[in-house]
């Protein structure tokens, strides 16, 4: 029982910097993550401690352990440090409060390590450990709660949340993270109401606070688990407000078992938990909502048509009556990241993040295509897909051939089982493929003969999106195994014959 722990073994190098801070009359105390994880018999490299020291006599007391020193956090009280092998960061004791409408908090120091942890969000986060020897405080039984799986906040739910609404995130995240198959987290009913009611106190959150625990729940071991609580407890609207159209949007049962929101969810979990991916996954469904149509047939002369209603309709041709056959979501891939672009912005994620995850939604289809085409591929159109899925910026790789594979893979985990295995063996024929195509040729590395520099000085003109255009048709052209990339000779010729035929510069050819 958690609860009979009655201390945690210290390890030397936090006890050494602990008898540093005593000598010095200062307190320090192991505290949150730390001590919840070793309780847990989780080791970690990251420590958090508490003491009574403000952040100039930290640095003093913390500079002859650390090898290197942080001060980011310094104006909320916290000095971090490298110490052998450990990423300590130590906090004075405090209490952050928000004030209405304010996205950051107000920080006042504190005096003792009982107010620190009063403040704290969550009973197993509000758990202490003597630095020097180990000894357990633990005021608010956040032992108890850890054996039993529960997330209970420390006093009134309500006031705790209003203090800091990224706790409302900060709690699924929990549940994610923590979770096992064998003990399951859950929230007292008392913390979900909070959250459920108050779930437009988020507003008040910074982008990137909120991007920070969003990415934290899809990079969790029950990433799943986690967003079907975001959408329960209504804190979707305000991450992810799109994502909230998927709930309950019907799929073609031929296709797909689920409907688009659960079968994203079999999508995260079943990719790897690496964040573009994960990303990816969480995304590239999300057009489909706003492009679905349904397949309607005469029932007299079998006539077919569209229609974004799902009810009988009258036949054009005929005038006789309608009723919808299939479901489809004609261009989704072109839509869902179009979505996955304006939102991951939102939550200010990086230029490059966001094309990587919106280069990967719209190219997520073309593996299927592959699958459901009539007529196997040709090694050309292998080149070109590999191609395709590559996206560099400098020397900055941003998606590639593997990662769509990877995500096709997990998309196939959410098909009808009576699909699955035709799109398993077709996922496999075509991972086969590439590799084989890969051995012959570094196709990513593949590019046009002729460079911008040399394409200005050959045809006398400034920079434009001319220049793109050529070096595009070159590159297909040596993609598709038509020109040599060391083929000057014959990539002159070519670019000479496109502006003419394109009019390229407006002057009927020249």
């Amino acid at each position: 029982m958690l609860t009979e722990v009655k201390s945690l073994e210290v390890p030397a190098p936090l006890a050494r910097l602990a008898e540093r801070f005593r000598d010095s009359g200062r307190e320090l105390y192991l505290v949150g993550g730390y001590v919840r994880d070793a309780l847990s018999g989780r080791r970690g490299e990251e420590v958090d401690a508490a003491t009574d020291a403000r952040p100039p006599e930290i640095k003093r007391l913390l500079r002859p352990h650390a090898g290197y020193m942080w001060d980011v956090g310094e104006r909320f009280g916290t000095i971090g440090a490298a110490v052998d092998g450990y990423r300590v960061e130590v906090t004075t004791y405090r209490s952050d409060r928000y004030a209405e409408g304010d996205r950051h908090p107000e920080v006042s120091f504190g005096e003792s390590l009982m107010g620190d942890l009063a403040r704290r969000d969550f009973t197993i986060n509000a758990v202490a450990a003597d630095a020097l020897s180990g000894g357990i405080i633990d005021p608010f039984e956040g032992r108890r709660d850890l054996e039993l799986g529960i997330i209970r906040p420390v006093g009134d739910p309500l006031e705790r949340m209003r203090e800091d609404p990224l706790r409302m995130l900060r709690a699924v995240r929990f549940v994610a993270t923590l979770s096992t198959p064998e003990k399951p987290f859950e929230m007292t009913a008392d913390l979900e109401r909070a959250i459920r009611e108050n779930a437009r106190w988020l507003e008040s959150i910074s982008a990137e606070r909120i991007r920070e625990e969003f990415d934290r729940i899809l990079l969790s071991p029950n990433p799943a688990l986690g967003l079907r609580a975001l959408v329960r407890l209504g804190l979707m609207r305000y991450v992810v407000p799109e994502f909230m159209e998927t709930v309950d949007v019907r799929q073609d049962t031929e296709l797909h078992h689920k409907d688009v929101f659960e079968h994203t969810l079999i999508v995260v979990e079943n990719v790897e938990p690496e964040p573009t991916l994960r990303r990816a996954a969480f995304f590239h469904d999300i057009g489909k909502p706003r492009t679905l149509v349904y397949e309607h047939r005469c029932t007299y002369c079998g006539a077919r048509s569209v229609r974004r209603e799902a009810g009988e309709g009258e036949c054009e041709e005929c005038g006789g009556r309608t009723v919808a056959r299939k479901i489809h979501f004609y261009g989704h891939e072109n839509v869902g990241s179009g979505i996955a672009r304006r939102a991951m912005r939102r939550l200010a994620y990086s230029k490059d993040e966001v094309d990587a995850v919106a280069h990967l939604v719209r190219e997520h289809m073309r593996p299927m295509s592959y699958a459901m085409g009539r007529d196997p591929w040709t090694d050309s159109a292998v080149r070109r897909f590999i191609r395709d899925a590559h996206l560099v910026r400098g020397d900055r790789e941003l998606a590639n051939v593997d990662m769509l594979l990877k995500l096709a893979r997990a998309d196939i985990t959410g098909s009808a089982p009576r699909r699955r295995r035709a799109a398993e063996e077709s996922w496999r024929s075509l991972r086969e493929r590439v590799d084989r195509v890969r051995e012959q040729d570094a196709i990513e590395r593949l590019k046009s003969p002729l460079d911008g520099n040399e394409l200005m000085e050959h045809f006398g003109r400034g920079p434009g999106r001319w220049i793109k255009h050529i070096k595009d048709y070159l590159e297909n052209e040596v993609v598709e195994g038509r020109l040599a990339q060391d083929d000057k000779e014959t990539a002159w010729r070519l670019a000479e014959e496109y502006v003419r035929e394109h009019d390229l510069f407006g002057e009927g050819g020249g």
